[in-house]
């Protein structure tokens, strides 16, 4: 469990804003930035970056929640979005495995180190779930749902047991409006945002635009990324686009984030399961001239946070969460990460730089472990 640090007062290293780096002290208390007098942890030689946002996380295998906790925040990640499947095809897609997630969801949260979330990734022909489905958004909080045609996916290989309900759930498509529908106004009651995962084409994306699922997340065509933009609906990318093209899903027919970042057709990027791209993302677009690093670090901290709704985190301006990501600045390596004013992850080789100076208050106190 990680521990709420004391006020501290960061001083000798460059702190990212939304224009570049400045050198001037930042200070942390109460878990938000903040000003005044501190003790002082004099940091020479890094680099201070908002804290990391990732609203398409996924957990790997049967890892845990904790083990996924402690990887995000050793990626420099304070806030994420956990997707957990809600879909015909069961295991553990199914609603009583989602159910079951939700509930560790629940219980894990209260020791989380990061600013844990959970987002469905919800089947469009799960007509007969619905009453459970909203149900278990409302007990759990649930603040995201991203819909997902499976069945019209040719390319979905299916079990044999599978391929009957499948054809079963064809026949039903007519009804599929009707529940998303039910599911656009009980969100908007519910505030819940709601998007789409891989829409693979303009069509796709604009029929669920018009039924309030307005996020176009990792979208499997360049004409879904033109129809969300045309609608001025988020577009979020795969991280992995970035950072190596060729092996991202879609890659040669999907759009390329390399042609549609540099146009403004990209809102943010997520992880979709490998968080450690998100970071390499950014300072590679930085790197290669695409973007500036504040406008890169954009990507994934304040516009994702944006696109769920969170105003409170992404830049390092008083008022904001004291989220932050402290980078050694000749290496590239992640020294430290804060999530809401706690330490959640902190890099042993640099360990010693982490304990406050003689402060203006007083004696030398430490940061709590």
């Amino acid at each position: 469990m990680s521990v709420l640090s004391l006020p501290l007062r960061l001083t000798g290293a460059r702190v990212l804003g939304e224009t570049g780096f400045s050198t001037d002290p930042l200070t942390l208390s109460d878990g938000l930035i903040s000003r005044g007098d501190a003790p002082e942890i004099a940091l020479p030689g890094f680099d201070i970056l908002p804290g990391i946002v990732d609203i398409h996380a996924r957990t790997s295998g049967t890892a845990s929640l904790g083990a996924l906790d402690r990887q995000l925040a050793a990626q420099g990640i304070t806030t994420a979005w956990v997707a957990q499947g809600w879909s015909w095809r069961g295991g553990a897609e199914a609603p009583e495995a989602a159910a079951d997630f939700l509930e560790a969801h629940a219980h894990h949260r209260m020791l989380a180190r990061t600013d844990l979330r959970v987002l469905l990734h919800c089947d469009t022909h799960m007509m007969d779930s619905e009453t459970r489905l909203l149900d278990l958004i409302e007990r759990y909080g649930v603040g995201a749902v991203l819909f997902v045609d499976s069945l019209g996916d040719n390319t979905l290989a299916l079990a044999p047991e599978e391929r009957a309900i499948a054809g079963a759930l064809r026949l039903r498509g007519d009804e599929v409006p009707r529940f998303l529908c039910n599911l656009a106004h009980a969100f908007d009651v519910m505030n819940i945002r709601s998007g789409s995962y891989g829409d693979r084409d303009g069509q796709s994306r604009e029929k669920l635009a018009m039924m309030g699922a307005k996020i176009c997340v990792a979208p499997a065509a360049t004409g879904a990324a033109a129809v969300a933009r045309a609608w001025s609906d988020p577009v979020v990318l795969p991280a992995a686009g970035v950072t190596a093209p060729l092996a991202c899903p879609g890659a040669g027919t999907g759009p390329d984030p390399r042609d549609l970042i540099p146009a403004g057709m990209c809102d943010a990027l997520v992880s979709d399961g490998a968080p450690e791209l998100l970071m390499q993302a950014a300072l590679q677009l930085a790197r290669s001239g695409v973007l500036p690093l504040a406008g890169a670090w954009s990507l994934i901290s304040a516009r994702p946070a944006r696109v769920l709704g969170l105003k409170d985190r992404g830049w390092l301006v008083p008022g904001q969460r004291a989220d932050l990501v402290l980078m050694h600045r000749a290496s590239g390596a992640i020294a430290a990460t804060m999530s809401g004013g706690r330490w959640t992850y902190r890099n042993p080789d640099f360990a010693l730089a982490l304990h406050p100076t003689q402060g203006p208050r007083g004696p030398d106190r430490r940061c709590a472990t």
